[in-house]
């Protein structure tokens, strides 16, 4: 059952691996089909991750094809999707500089022309709740709003996507604008574009995620 989305599925937390954007079987992956929801499953190395692996869960969790349980953050996943109608694919990774700023509880400002037309402004930090509970899907999703983006409280990074491609593409641009931040700071004041830019590059944004 949805084969070809769960290969997307494992060629992108794979991608993530390499990238050292997760580490041992960290963060998450799924994409949403219809009422079907194609995730990675708990606990599975991505290093031994196999297509056979992946999961595929309805709206309300329960597995329709599979043989392991879904991701511990399948509640959050689930929360996205039941409010966010532009969300058709997550990407949630534990990158260095990402979680560094979550850590830290700080968000990322809009510091170059590439954050707000991709990621829809300043990228918020949820509140923290403990992962994996509801408490924390609801925290993500108000965090999210009007965004692509965001930073999970002491623990990594979620992005959305009408594509899992476009939620990988989110979630390197995501990691290296963190990057290119904390530099920054330990160098000097960085330099926020202008109110007036933000909004304008915002309603780019806004315009893709309203059709």
């Amino acid at each position: 059952m949805h084969e070809n989305l769960k290969g997307e599925v494992l060629n992108v937390s794979k991608t993530m691996l390499e990238r050292g954007m997760v580490i041992g079987s960290s963060g998450n992956v799924s994409v949403r089909k219809g009422d079907h929801v194609v995730v990675t499953p708990s606990s599975v190395p991505y290093s031994e991750m196999e297509q056979e692996d992946i999961i595929v869960i309805d709206l309300e969790g329960e597995v329709v094809d599979g043989h392991l349980p879904p991701s511990t953050e399948t509640a959050t996943h689930l929360e996205i999707y039941k409010n966010r109608d532009d969300a058709k694919a997550i990407v949630h990774s534990h990158s260095v500089y990402a979680t560094a700023l979550a850590t830290i509880r700080k968000p990322l400002p809009v510091i170059s022309d590439e954050i707000a037309p991709y990621l829809g402004g300043e990228i918020r930090v949820s509140e923290y709740a403990m992962a994996g509970t509801t408490y924390l899907a609801k925290n993500v999703v108000k965090a999210l709003e009007g965004r692509s983006a965001v930073l999970l409280a002491s623990h990594g990074a979620l992005c959305i996507g009408k594509t899992l491609k476009e939620a990988f593409s989110n979630a390197v641009l995501l990691e290296r604008a963190c990057q290119v931040y904390s530099i920054a700071l330990g160098a000097g004041e960085p330099h926020l574009l202008p109110p007036d830019v933000v909004e304008e590059e915002a309603e780019i944004w806004n315009e893709a995620h309203t059709e």
